[in-house]
């Protein structure tokens, strides 16, 4: 699969699952996918994420990722899956890490 495929389908999973989130009509499944997706962004993903603009509302894709990670966070707590919490607390730190460092 050609990289920019995979971020295409990569940008319309999060638009996806910002729907499902922000609409909260999700169920176990759909929690688990996105959680497992969230697990699995590695850093050179993170770094195509804020290299990259496709959502004209978001100055980079890594916006809405974070976005996603916040909401993905408040369902996991509220459901105590605390560890799980973590996985994704730390996910959106190396986030926040790369666009502090980008901006100096």
């Amino acid at each position: 699969m050609s990289e920019g495929i995979f971020m295409t389908m990569s940008v319309s999973f999060l638009l996806q699952a910002t729907r499902i989130l922000h609409v909260g009509n999700y169920d176990d499944n759909d929690v688990r996918m996105i959680y497992d997706y969230l697990k699995i962004v590695d850093n050179e993903m993170i770094y195509e994420y804020y290299s990259t603009c496709t959502i004209l509302s978001y100055e980079n894709d890594l916006e809405l990722f974070v976005e996603i990670l916040d909401a993905m966070l408040k369902i996991m707590e509220e459901s105590e899956e605390y560890e799980k919490c973590q996985v994704l607390q730390n996910k959106k730190q190396k986030c926040l890490d790369m666009s502090l460092n980008k901006m100096i």
